[in-house]
C-alpha cells in the first residue's frame, strides 16, 4: 500500500491513505493518512454495523476519485466487507485488491464472514462496469474469472521490488542460510529445521522475525523449544535487533522458503535484489508467473517426500478431525474419510513433509541423521543465474514497471453498472481441492 502510494504521488497523482492503524512503513512524502478505527481488523464477530464507515467514505467523495481497496474479503474485519457491497451499489468507482483470499488457508475468517454477513456471503465479490479487481498472480485471476468476474476486469498487479539497495559480498566467517520470514504457521518452520538438521554443521541456519501474533507465538515457542531439545541450532528472529533488510539479506549466503502458501510470494524474488539466491521449497501456483516472466527456480523442489511408515499412530485421526473441521468452516457439509484421504495425499507410500501437522513433523525431525547432506549441495545455486535472476527482477518489478501497470489498472474504470456479484461458492472451490491440501494451513 505504502509503496503504492510513494509511486503515484511521485508521478503527481493526489494520494490519501485510510488505514485502520498507523502503519510501521515510513509515509511518503506528500502522502496524506487517516486512521479510522473501524477499518481494522478485529477480534469480535458480531454482526457488523458499517452504516458510519460508509457514511463517512460516502461523504468526502468527489468526481474523479478513486478508491484503492485492499483485501476487502479477507475476513479479518466484516464491516470493511460489508461496506465495500454497499460502495459497489451506490456506484463508486473500485479497485479492490485481493491479496490473500479468506478461502485459501483462512477457513476461520470465511465462517466468520458466513456467520456475519446478512447474505451469507453472496456479496463478497461485487461486479460492475465501474469495479475492477486487481490480484498478485495469474491463479488468483483465474479463480476470478471462474466465478463470472469478467476477464477484462481482473488485472495482476505484482507488488515492486526494491533495486536500490548496495549489493554486499558475504560475510567471509559466516554461511548463513535464512529464512525471510516472520516465523508464522504456514511458513512451514519445521520443514526449516528439518534441513538444518540433514545439513552439514558449517552452516548456520536463522529466521529474521519472530512472530507477534499470540497464537502464532505459542506455535513458534513450541518450535523453538523443540529445536533447542534435539540440538538443533537457529538463530532465531536476527532481523528483530533494528538491522535493515539488506543488511540481514548481506549477512547470509543463501536464503530460504519453506512456505506452503503465499500471497505473492516475495521470498522467492527480494533476495535476489541483494543478490542472495533463494533456495527450498516452491509454490508452482505462485511461482508460474515468475517463471514465465524469466525468473530462474527450477532449483526449488515443489516435494518434500516422507515414508509413510514414519508416521505417528494417531497422525490419521489427528488429520480427518482437522480436515472435517476445515470442510465445515467452508461451507462442505459431506465429510472426508480416511481412505479419501490418504488416496489424495500418498503416492508410492510417500507423502509431502509440508502437508504434515507439527507433531508429525517433529516426530520425524527426530529420527533424521545428521550431515548427511553437504554444504556445497545445498548451496548449489551459480552465481551466473544469480545474476540473471537480479537482472530479471530488476527490469519486470522495477518501480517504472509498476506504475505503468497501475496506470492500466484504473483505466480499466468505467461508467456506472448495474452492480451484480461473482459466484463466491466458485471462489470457494477453487481452494477445496484435498491435493493441495496442507495441515499448517488449517
Amino acid at each position: 500500500m505504502y509503496s503504492q502510494a510513494r509511486i503515484l504521488r511521485n508521478a503527481g497523482e493526489e494520494v490519501e491513505i485510510w488505514t485502520g492503524e498507523p502503519g510501521a512503513d515510513a509515509i511518503p512524502e506528500g502522502v496524506a493518512v487517516q486512521v479510522f478505527p473501524e477499518l481494522g481488523y478485529r477480534e469480535d464477530y458480531a454482526e457488523p454495523d458499517c452504516e458510519e464507515l460508509t457514511r463517512k467514505m460516502l461523504a468526502v467523495h468527489q468526481d474523479g476519485d478513486l478508491w484503492h481497496i485492499h483485501n476487502h474479503s479477507l475476513g479479518k474485519n466484516p464491516v470493511v466487507t460489508e461496506t465495500v457491497r454497499r460502495l459497489a451499489e451506490a456506484g463508486l468507482p473500485l479497485i479492490l485488491q485481493i491479496h490473500d483470499f479468506a478461502e485459501d488457508g483462512r477457513p476461520a475468517n470465511l465462517k466468520c464472514l458466513r456467520d456475519t454477513l446478512p447474505d451469507q456471503t453472496r456479496g463478497l465479490y461485487p461486479m460492475g462496469a465501474h469495479v475492477v479487481y486487481a490480484v498478485l498472480q495469474e491463479r488468483d485471476r483465474g479463480v476470478l474469472i471462474s466465478a463470472g468476474v469478467p476477464a477484462d476486469q481482473v488485472v495482476v498487479l505484482p507488488n515492486p521490488i526494491s533495486m536500490d539497495m548496495e549489493v554486499r559480498p558475504p560475510q567471509p566467517t559466516a554461511r548463513r542460510v535464512l529464512y525471510l520470514t516472520r516465523a508464522i504457521r504456514r511458513k512451514n518452520v519445521g520443514e526449516f529445521l528439518y534441513w538444518a538438521k540433514v545439513c552439514a554443521g558449517d552452516l548456520e541456519f536463522a529466521t529474521s522475525l519472530v512472530p507477534e501474533n499470540p497464537k502464532e507465538k505459542l506455535l513458534f515457542d513450541r518450535w523453538v523449544d523443540f529445536a533447542h531439545a534435539v540440538g538443533i541450532s537457529v538463530g532465531w528472529g536476527v532481523g528483530m535487533s533494528g538491522a535493515s533488510f539488506q543488511e540481514v539479506v548481506s549477512e547470509s549466503d543463501v536464503c530460504m522458503t519453506t512456505s506452503v502458501g503465499e500471497g505473492f510470494g516475495m521470498s522467492f524474488l527480494e533476495p535476489y535484489a541483494v543478490q542472495r539466491p533463494v533456495v527450498g521449497r516452491d509454490l508452482p501456483e505462485i511461482t508460474a508467473g515468475f517463471k514465465a516472466d524469466g525468473v530462474e527456480l527450477d532449483h526449488l523442489y515443489a516435494h518434500l517426500p516422507v515414508s509413510v511408515e514414519d508416521l505417528d499412530d494417531t497422525f490419521w485421526e489427528r488429520a480427518l478431525v482437522a480436515v472435517n473441521r476445515w470442510r465445515q468452516h467452508m461451507g462442505l457439509h459431506q465429510q472426508c474419510g480416511e481412505a479419501q484421504l490418504q488416496s489424495a495425499w500418498v503416492q508410492a507410500g510417500k507423502l509431502d513433509f509440508g502437508r504434515l501437522d507439527e507433531i508429525a513433523q517433529m516426530k520425524i525431525i527426530q529420527r533424521l541423521s545428521r550431515g548427511k547432506l553437504s554444504a556445497d549441495d545445498f548451496l548449489s545455486v551459480s552465481s551466473a543465474a544469480v545474476e540473471r535472476n537480479a537482472q530479471t527482477v530488476s527490469r519486470v518489478y522495477n518501480e517504472e514497471a509498476s506504475l505503468e501497470r497501475l496506470q492500466v489498472l484504473y483505466g480499466k474504470i468505467q461508467d456506472v453498472s448495474p452492480c451484480e456479484f461473482a459466484d463466491a461458492a466458485r471462489v470457494r472451490d477453487a481452494f477445496t481441492d484435498l491435493k493441495t491440501l496442507s495441515l499448517l494451513r488449517i
